[in-house]
């Protein structure tokens, strides 16, 4: 039975702990006779009605009434429980802590976690650098500033670059005495070949845990190469699915706001805070998970979703709508207009537009029904059936009656439809969709209509179906290759498993929704990827090769000619008006002359 923390050390926690500097942390606090004073960072407000009393140890707000001591104001910033916030006060103030009558025992502490997140906090700082200082990080570093970030951001988030030469690190750290048994719990060396650094030659984003340490990478290939982006494995004192990119720098304006961003990447938030929006995190590797929000849930009302515009990125918003609605928060769609991402947006526009979007993103549910009008545009029963169908999923995840009582109104008037008959359809949506279903057979003549499977689709399904073929296929292509979404999904599935060493069919199948396992599963039984009685080992192998590889040379081309009508789009829009603009535009033309160049390869 765990004993309680004794009085003795929640006392000397207490007047140890600097409430001022504690405080100071989080909202800026100016002193006004014995007393210090700032605005509150529980609600917003422009005039200071926060006050912090050092001799008496307390906090209070005449706005919004709060109050307390130094451990009351950690629990509820950092969200902690009484005992987590004393141990972590007491670790910042060397505080031995001490139990009533002996009954708890601490465990014996993990020095070999300590010392490794020492070693990322102390790497980071290196690879800052070499960014910085030294000549092999000059690419990197202009390729950063090329993207619009400026000296203060590079210095706080702290972006590196990693040296080329793999086995540089390990000589480094083990000339600082690291002994070569403790590195290979670090996660920053090949499991296979413990030598050679996971980051060589690629611009370095620490992530940092919401205190402010670094834990963990993700590097950015320069040029040419894949991955693109690499992260840092789960390790003991981090997991990506319990972490969130920034958070560190955005909780205290979340927590007063009451609001967060949620964006793709790394860049995408960068973007934000230099703008000056900074509330602004993002997933790391993976989709948004719980735990994920469930640590937002706690600093925050409103979520606003800035995801990608392509197929991807809105099947990642409809995702994360139905998520964040089950927690309920209110959810919000930023809709970037004049540019792919907010780092393009803030380049061309500037903070001002890009503030502006933000400002002017809308309801999830006038999102969805726009989407769905696009999808099901004819008047007839039969679409306007499938619509209502597509959004009872969101009507689902809402959690209180009123709510969904107003969107299925909105569904109605959208739709131009009864509100009593789509309550009648939401209550039975078993039998709207069986009567849907009799109705598709009927004009088809009672034929399940198959898949259309273009050239993606051809090739995931196919090393899906023999992962043997997966590696060839990963070679060559990335997500970001993909146009159509359903098969860069399974390619992120794909390459979820490849990397946790747990690659088959099933395992991936387990990571993907009802609809897309019979999709899946029907394509594979119809044999369309499986040796055929007549055929030879040999010549099942040699067809399954030429389809995985004539559709990655099919789907390169594709992606670099999406990729060249990007930037042909941008150059026409494009007018200099000062020499880093004219440097840009050269750059522009070079890059569509190399894109050229690498679609005529393809071609032959």
């Amino acid at each position: 039975m765990a004993g309680r923390i004794s009085q003795d050390t929640i006392e000397r926690v207490r007047q140890t702990a600097d409430i001022v500097s504690v405080i100071n942390g989080y909202t800026n606090l100016t002193q006004r006779g014995a007393q210090y004073w700032g605005c509150c960072p529980f609600h917003n407000e422009k005039t200071p009605s926060f006050t912090v009393d050092p001799i008496k140890k307390f906090y209070h707000c005449f706005g919004c009434g709060v109050g307390g001591d130094v451990i009351k104001f950690t629990m509820e910033m950092e969200k902690l429980s009484y005992p987590d916030a004393i141990h972590d006060l007491a670790k910042k103030y060397n505080i031995e802590v001490t139990y009533e009558g002996g009954a708890f025992v601490p465990q014996k502490k993990d020095e070999d976690l300590d010392q490794i997140r020492e070693v990322y906090d102390r790497i980071a700082s290196t690879f800052h650098y070499f960014l910085l200082q030294t000549d092999s990080g000059k690419s990197a570093l202009e390729y950063i500033k090329g993207r619009g970030l400026t000296d203060e951001t590079l210095a706080k988030f702290k972006l590196g670059y990693a040296p080329a030469d793999r086995y540089w690190l390990k000589k480094f750290l083990n000339g600082k005495n690291y002994s070569d048994a403790f590195l290979e719990k670090t996660g920053l060396f090949s499991k296979k070949y413990p030598d050679l650094c996971l980051f060589s030659g690629r611009l370095i984003f620490p992530i940092f845990d919401r205190k402010g340490q670094a834990v963990a990478f993700g590097g950015r290939i320069l040029g040419d190469g894949e991955p693109k982006y690499l992260n840092s494995p789960e390790l003991p004192h981090y997991h990506k699915r319990e972490t969130l990119y920034a958070f560190n720098f955005a909780k205290n304006s979340i927590h007063q706001k009451k609001a967060a961003i949620l964006c793709e990447g790394y860049m995408d938030v960068i973007a934000y805070h230099q703008c000056g929006i900074d509330i602004a995190v993002a997933p790391l590797g993976t989709s948004l998970t719980e735990q994920q929000l469930k640590i937002l849930q706690g600093f925050c009302d409103i979520i606003l979703l800035s995801f990608d515009s392509d197929g991807a990125g809105q099947n990642a918003t409809k995702r994360a709508i139905l998520m964040c609605r089950q927690f309920n928060l209110t959810t919000k769609i930023i809709r970037l207009e004049g540019g792919k991402d907010p780092a393009e947006i803030m380049i061309k526009f500037g903070a001002e537009t890009l503030t502006k979007q933000v400002q002017n993103a809308i309801l999830d549910v006038d999102y969805l029904l726009s989407k769905i009008k696009a999808q099901y545009p004819s008047e007839s029963p039969e679409d306007k059936t499938k619509a209502a169908l597509a959004f009872f999923p969101y009507v689902d995840s809402l959690q209180s009656d009123i709510q969904k009582e107003s969107s299925l109104d909105q569904l109605a008037g959208a739709f131009n439809l009864s509100p009593e008959a789509v309550r009648r359809d939401f209550n039975n949506r078993s039998q709207a969709r069986s009567r849907l279903d009799l109705r598709s057979k009927q004009s088809d003549g009672d034929k399940a209509q198959p898949i259309k499977l273009n050239a993606e689709l051809r090739a995931v399904l196919a090393v899906l179906s023999n992962p043997d073929e997966y590696q060839k296929m990963r070679l060559e292509l990335s997500s970001d290759d993909f146009e159509d979404p359903l098969a860069k999904e399974l390619f992120i599935k794909l390459e979820e498993r490849y990397k946790q060493g747990n690659f088959s069919y099933m395992s991936v199948l387990e990571l993907c929704d009802v609809n897309v396992q019979q999709m899946v599963t029907a394509v594979t039984a119809s044999g369309e990827f499986s040796k055929k009685e007549d055929q030879s080992e040999a010549e099942f192998k040699e067809m399954l090769n030429r389809i995985v590889l004539d559709s990655i040379k099919l789907i390169k081309r594709n992606a670099l000619e999406r990729q060249r009508k990007k930037l042909n789009e941008r150059l026409r829009d494009f007018t200099p008006t000062t020499p880093d603009d004219e440097i840009y535009l050269k750059t522009l033309v070079s890059e569509i002359s190399q894109l050229d160049k690498q679609i005529q390869m393809q071609k032959k």
